[in-house]
């Protein structure tokens, strides 16, 4: 799921399980660049690796991770993930 800065919901994909976050995040983003072409910057957690990020670099899109903070223990909102949690929930 991708969602604007407001979390507005931009795209969303179904896929099986067994399908990699990489994977599907390429997928996604190359749709979501295809109907918003003005998009350049993208914030993903840390399942998101080297070749989702060199895929991103590609299209012209700046893809950073925001990792967790592992020191904390239980809840805690995470800069720029909060928003697309917040449109989950």
């Amino acid at each position: 799921m991708v969602t604007d800065t407001l979390g507005l919901l931009l795209a969303a994909i179904v896929m099986a399980a067994s399908v990699t976050e990489n994977r599907a995040g390429i997928q996604v983003l190359e749709r979501v660049k295809a109907t918003y072409p003005t998009v350049v910057k993208t914030w993903v957690d840390a399942g998101f690796k080297n070749q989702f990020v060199e895929h991103a670099a590609t299209l012209g899109v700046d893809a950073e991770v925001v990792p967790r903070n592992t020191e904390s223990r239980g809840f805690r909102v995470v800069k720029r993930r909060c928003v697309v949690e917040r449109t989950l929930g």
